[in-house]
């Protein structure tokens, strides 16, 4: 009994020593690993942080398509008037026009 205790003694003392040497070197790593998950939630946080701004463009981006679909609802119906104003003012200029050239030539008949 003698010998096997001498002999598994140095054997667990053995085990023992590398178990916490990997423990160590575990605990030794922790510190890095927090660094790196610090790193990571700064990352998340800035992540989070473009895709807020990217919603709120897109909200702006939403806002002005409706701004414009309306501009182009008033322009369609604002072309036909448009159309019919042009149409009266040629008529007008062109009546003006006609009564210019009755008076120009009224004036040179009496001469």
């Amino acid at each position: 009994m003698l010998a096997v205790s001498q002999l598994l003694v140095p054997l667990l003392n053995g085990l023992l020593s590398r178990r916490q040497t990997k423990h160590e070197a575990a605990a030794d790593q922790v510190p890095l690993l927090v660094q790196s998950l610090t790193a990571v939630a700064q990352d998340v946080r800035d992540i989070k942080a473009d895709l807020r701004v990217v919603g709120e463009h897109g909200t702006k981006l939403q806002l002005m398509d409706l701004r414009l679909k309306a501009l182009e609802g008033w322009e369609s119906g604002a072309r036909p008037q448009l159309h019919q104003v042009a149409n009266q003012v040629q008529l007008l200029m062109g009546e003006r026009t006609s009564r210019q050239l009755q008076h120009a030539a009224n004036v040179v008949a009496k001469e």
